[in-house]
């Protein structure tokens, strides 16, 4: 016992080990021993730290970066874009926020060429009441652009009064984003963009949140268009379903004219199960037209559920409408075999009596033939020379 205590300790031991070289590896960027994450408090980058990290963990162009003060600080909170600079001082706003510093480097003084970046380890913000409640975009994708054709999209958030605008990103060719959230304009180059739109209150109050989109520009499709009117229903799933387009409302412009898909009909998309978790780009075609919706993916419920899960899909297979005609055909048609065997007297199950004597042969009551053979002539043995030392007796 006392050995497995031992062991059961060292593992311990050796795994506390591990997870504090880990925690020290995800700390590229380190932070002043002053720093306290509550409201009021100053966070600061300790920059000679962070140097020795890079050092020795970066790669040759991030430590030249690095020595030649190629270096631009910012925050992110909640993921999101924060502030700039070394060091930040929390606010009210803060409280139950989660925060982190990234480090960008750059092979240039202008800042433009990127050669990495470092990030520093994630820390909350301590809350002793409710924590505020931050404007967020509620956009979750951005339409797809044609060059020559004319691009408009309303933004939406959930504070109607905000300021949108690029962050460190650009939109393509011919568009323009307004501080009411308008993107329009017509494409001039193909292409695919990666953006990020911040919004900030228009109230002045210091603090902002982004969001990321992707928009892609193509060629003009030629004679068909389409346009998604209503989503599909289900815009979540689970690990491993298939697309339900139920509810999904396109309408494609024909040279005649146009004509209106429902539920996914006269459209062209994947029937693969959806595999990958988080957030997916569902494209869907008519000709040599397509658009793209997004779909979230989430993972599987723990294994006790997979189990009741399993279960319940076993009988959602039963009461399927080919599967109950098939089972019970092969139900019926084998009691009627038994029975037609049954009422046959000149029928000997062989094997039956076969099994039940070959089972006699080798065990009775548990014990094998040739034990019950020996306990026959040991008893046998015993009645012979009782009998002769009777007979002796009486002479």
């Amino acid at each position: 016992m006392k050995k497995i205590i031992g062991v059961i300790l060292c593992a311990v031991f050796i795994l506390s080990l591990a997870t504090a070289v880990f925690a020290s590896a995800g700390e590229a960027i380190a932070f002043t021993s002053d720093s306290i994450f509550t409201a009021g408090g100053t966070v600061k980058v300790d920059i000679q730290k962070t140097g020795a990290n890079i050092s020795a963990n970066g790669t040759s162009a991030e430590k030249t970066a690095f020595s030649e003060n190629k270096v631009q600080y910012y925050w992110m909170r909640n993921d999101c874009y924060y502030a700039d600079g070394t060091s930040i001082t929390l606010t009210e706003k803060d409280k139950a926020c989660q925060f982190y510093c990234v480090a960008a480097l750059y092979s240039d003084d202008d800042h433009t060429q990127q050669c990495g970046t470092v990030t520093s380890a994630k820390f909350s913000v301590v809350n002793t009441d409710n924590a505020p409640n931050f404007p967020e975009i509620t956009t979750k994708y951005l339409l797809n652009g044609e060059i020559g054709e004319e691009y408009y999209q309303k933004l939406e958030c959930t504070d109607p009064d905000v300021v949108y605008s690029l962050f460190r990103s650009s939109l393509p060719d011919g568009l323009t984003l307004s501080e009411n959230g308008e993107i329009k304009g017509t494409p001039t180059k193909t292409g695919f963009w990666y953006v990020v739109i911040m919004v900030t209150p228009k109230s002045g109050e210091e603090y902002a949140n982004t969001a990321e989109f992707e928009i892609n520009v193509f060629e003009p499709s030629g004679d068909y268009s389409i346009e998604i009117e209503k989503l599909p229903k289900k815009l979540t799933y689970t690990q491993g379903e298939k697309l339900d387009m139920t509810g999904l409302k396109v309408r494609i412009y024909t040279p005649d004219g146009f004509i209106d898909s429902y539920n996914g009909e006269r459209l062209t998309y994947s029937q693969k199960e959806l595999v990958t978790l988080g957030e997916q780009k569902i494209k869907i075609s008519y000709e040599d037209a397509f658009e793209f919706f997004i779909v979230t993916v989430i993972a599987p419920p723990d294994a006790e559920s997979d189990a009741v899960t399993s279960g319940d899909n076993s009988d959602a297979v039963t009461g399927d409408e080919s599967s109950p005609t098939e089972t019970n055909g092969i139900t019926s048609t084998f009691a009627e075999q038994t029975e037609d065997i049954t009422d046959k007297s000149d029928i000997t199950d062989t094997s039956s009596e076969t099994d039940g004597n070959s089972e006699n042969n080798t065990r009775s009551d548990g014990m094998p033939w040739w034990g019950i053979v020996l306990i026959a002539l040991a008893s046998a043995g015993v009645g012979v020379g009782l009998t002769v030392i009777i007979i002796k007796k009486n002479k």
